[in-house]
């Protein structure tokens, strides 16, 4: 078995520590010079290194170790109820766990796959689909493309504080259930806000309720949230020190939970037609893609562009899309070259049918995992 390429965790290190990971940092340094290790994170079926991402690695790690509470490597993931900082002792407890766990390990390499499914994105998409609704006059009939635990099929469910670079802030409370017993809601996505746009600009398309027809989500292996091992999934993604991301995780699988959409096992390509079919008038279908495009390949991607492209020729629809430019809006508009120097920028964007006629509009940029939002809308 050849081992993961040690450069892999050496780029990860600073990463992880930049985003305020110790341990991970402390951990893929250790993977970088250690063979050994690294030929258990590449799985059973060794492939090219960037085969297996290091935060799959590590997943599949937090995921075993949860099962473990009281193994001394717990002690160091503030997620396990640890508080023990990196020290001297941490190396030859990650080793002697790996090696413990060595086969479970690396069946959850060989079977999961990355889906975090990260709620706060909502927050970037919402004034997207108010923009749509508002557009259109009708409602939605929501179908997301790469679903995985369907936990951005509920918008209209969170709450949201939009927080501007002046010190306003834009608030809506989650909304409640029907039966005033319920007392599961969504959590309050906050989102920061950059560019010129106002609380005043953005507030008639949050303050106005989104009125959803119907919602479906698609994805290869889609994650029910109410299965206990995909809840434990998910929250194995979240890095050990990011307490605040897994409450937020765990307050969207509540809500999901509570209020269960329908999610399809399949090809989009193959099974999107089907979808939008089951969207009924007046209703528009709206087509929703985040961070997902990416892991097309080109030839998916295409095909994702001319299936959307005859939809539209047949009936009104919109697509939403956030992705970087290159995977993104970019399929259907021409768009200026991303500066490489700025990492981590998406452009939100939509892609309008009414009448067959195909239109394009920037909506803004977006920061990773729903950080910050740029809402400044331009047909294109």
């Amino acid at each position: 078995m050849s081992s993961m390429n040690a450069d892999n965790f050496r780029r990860f290190a600073p990463m992880a520590a930049a985003d305020a990971s110790p341990l991970y940092a402390a951990l893929a340094e250790q993977a970088a010079d250690d063979a050994r290790l690294r030929a258990v994170f590449e799985g059973p079926e060794p492939g090219s290194a960037d085969d297996r991402p290091v935060t799959l690695a590590f997943a599949a790690m937090h995921r075993v170790l949860a099962d473990h509470p009281d193994d001394a490597l717990a002690a160091y993931y503030a997620s396990l109820g640890g508080d023990r900082a990196p020290d001297a002792e941490l190396a030859k407890a990650f080793e002697a766990f790996v090696f413990d766990h060595r086969d479970r390990i690396e069946t959850l390499l060989a079977t999961a796959d990355l889906q975090s499914n990260e709620p706060l994105r909502a927050a970037q998409l919402r004034p997207a689909f108010g923009w749509a609704q508002a557009g259109l006059g009708r409602a939605l009939g929501l179908i997301e493309v790469g679903t995985s635990a369907g936990l951005l099929l509920h918008p209209e469910r969170y709450g949201y504080e939009y927080v501007f670079g002046d010190g306003s802030v834009l608030e809506r409370p989650p909304a409640a259930g029907s039966d005033p017993r319920d007392d599961v809601v969504g959590p309050v996505l906050r989102c920061e806000m950059r560019g010129a746009a106002t609380a005043k600009a953005l507030a008639p398309l949050i303050a106005k309720d989104l009125r959803i027809s119907s919602r479906v989500g698609l994805d290869l292996n889609p994650l029910n949230p109410a299965d206990a091992e995909n809840r434990a999934w998910l929250r194995a993604q979240v890095w050990p020190e990011e307490a605040d991301r897994r409450a937020r995780l765990d307050a969207a699988l509540a809500m999901a939970v509570r209020y269960p959409a329908r999610l399809r096992k399949g090809d989009a390509v193959a099974i999107l037609p089907a979808a939008v079919g089951t969207v009924s008038a007046p209703a528009v279908p709206c087509v929703f893609v985040s961070n997902t495009l990416a892991h097309f390949d080109a030839d998916g991607r295409a095909a994702f562009v001319e299936l959307i492209r005859a939809l539209g020729a047949r009936q009104d629809l919109v697509l939403i899309v956030k992705e970087p430019d290159s995977v993104g809006l970019g399929l259907f508009a021409p768009r200026a070259v991303a500066d490489p120097a700025v990492p981590g920028v998406e452009t939100l964007g939509a892609v309008l049918y009414q009448a067959g006629r195909e239109r394009c509009f920037s909506l803004g940029t977006a920061g990773p995992r729903g950080a910050w939002l740029d809402w400044a809308p331009a047909m294109l």
